[in-house]
């Protein structure tokens, strides 16, 4: 064991060699730069973009506020229901509608898929939709010039202008031409709105 107790003492005295060689003596100046500074918080509210997006619990509070009398859809397929109601830059009105689940199944195959509806009166594309559509036809509902995009019988996207206003409905699961129509010629101003 002696052997073993004189390789414990070198082994120690290694290390306090090692020790005392990185050791270096500092001045009470070196102490108060090497200390942390204090981190100052601002309390000045950050600032950035406001969201151009606004919720509402109901059309008709969403219609005020963009002060509009928005034409909308009263027929659509069975089983949709108003999901959200919401304004985007006071330009656009957007009510989504989102089929029910619980509805028959065996009517429509569409649960959890939306309807996108918006309105407003600025000019141009309104849908939010940059897709590419294998078909883009013009044809005329009522009277009204109606852009439908999507394949040769059904539907994804519809665009027309009337009375004003511009209006453009997305389908996530498309409808055909005959339904979209349907809806675009029961597009009206409604004399309440509910959600």
């Amino acid at each position: 064991m002696g052997r073993f107790d004189n390789v414990k003492k070198f082994v120690l005295l290694a290390v306090a060699c090692a020790c005392i060689g990185s050791y270096t003596v500092s001045s009470a100046q070196d102490v108060k730069a090497a200390q942390p500074k204090p981190v100052v918080e601002h309390t000045a509210p950050m600032v950035g973009m406001p969201s151009p997006i606004r919720e509402f619990q109901t059309i008709d509070e969403a219609a005020k506020y963009m002060d509009i009398t928005p034409q909308l859809p009263k027929v659509l397929p069975v089983g949709y229901n108003i999901e959200s109601v919401s304004t985007i830059e006071k330009d656009v009105l957007q009510v989504v509608y989102v089929y029910q689940v619980g509805e028959d199944a065996t009517r429509n195959q569409a649960v959890g898929k939306r309807i996108v509806y918006r309105v407003g009166t600025t000019k141009g594309d309104i849908s939010g939709v940059h897709n590419d559509y294998h078909v883009t036809a013009i044809e005329k509902v009522n009277g009204t010039k109606v852009t439908f995009k999507g394949g040769n019988k059904m539907v994804y996207l519809a665009g027309w202008t009337k009375d004003g206003q511009n209006h453009a409905i997305y389908f996530e699961r498309p409808v055909t031409r005959d339904m979209a129509k349907a809806i675009i010629a029961n597009t009206v101003e409604q004399t309440l709105h509910t959600k």
